[in-house]
């Protein structure tokens, strides 16, 4: 009988509004730190990453238009990597971006005979024939020699039969008489994002040339 009446009490309702708040509390806090927390990320993931929608098929066979990857913004580039080119200071009147592969750097020699890329890496004194299981051409092309100077780069589209890139000796370049520099790289698209390209099918993307 008694533990009936405390049950019914003041005392049983005060406790029952005091887990009843605690748990509204716990509940708000909880909420708050899981949008705060989606906030950061939003922030960093946009700040980091951006997306890419590819026109055109000067990457081809790795890339085609319509694939849409992700591309980390001001990471390093190496050789070999995807890059994507930023242009637009040059006022070119039919591509703001260009993505392609890094070929050379910095110090770095490099000429094609035959379809067989060659690479004189800097600090070295002979060329090597450069592995690229990735490179596409149905003719056995040449180009000349490039020595690329300080904070140069010299990048070639996969697809070297439809590519606009760093040859300019061949008249394969936007530009007439020069490489473009590292300033110039805008992003670099991680492997990962290549081999799983379309994963910025639903979301908006910048869109980068083939030429």
């Amino acid at each position: 009988m008694k533990e009936r009446d405390l049950r019914n009490g003041s005392l049983y309702e005060y406790r029952y509004r005091y887990k009843a708040k605690r748990s509204s509390a716990l509940f708000f806090c909880a909420l708050c730190l899981i949008v705060i927390t989606a906030l950061c990320f939003r922030m960093y993931w946009t700040s980091t990453f951006g997306g890419v929608y590819v026109d055109g098929q000067s990457m081809y066979p790795t890339l085609t238009t319509g694939d849409e990857l992700l591309m980390k913004y001001g990471a390093e580039a190496e050789r070999g990597d995807v890059i994507v080119v930023d242009v637009r200071s040059y006022g070119f009147s039919d591509t703001q971006f260009l993505i392609k592969r890094l070929i050379a750097t910095e110090g770095d020699a490099v000429y094609c005979e035959g379809g067989q890329v060659y690479i004189r890496y800097a600090g070295t004194d002979d060329f090597v024939a450069l592995y690229e299981p990735y490179a596409y051409c149905d003719y056995a092309y040449d180009f000349a020699l490039y020595e690329v100077g300080e904070d140069e780069i010299f990048f070639l589209g996969d697809n070297r039969t439809n590519s606009r890139d760093s040859r300019y000796q061949e008249g394969l370049s936007h530009l007439t008489s020069s490489l473009y520099t590292v300033d110039d790289i805008y992003g670099v698209v991680p492997d990962w994002s290549v081999r799983f390209k379309g994963i910025l099918k639903y979301l908006p993307g910048m869109r980068v040339s083939h030429s």
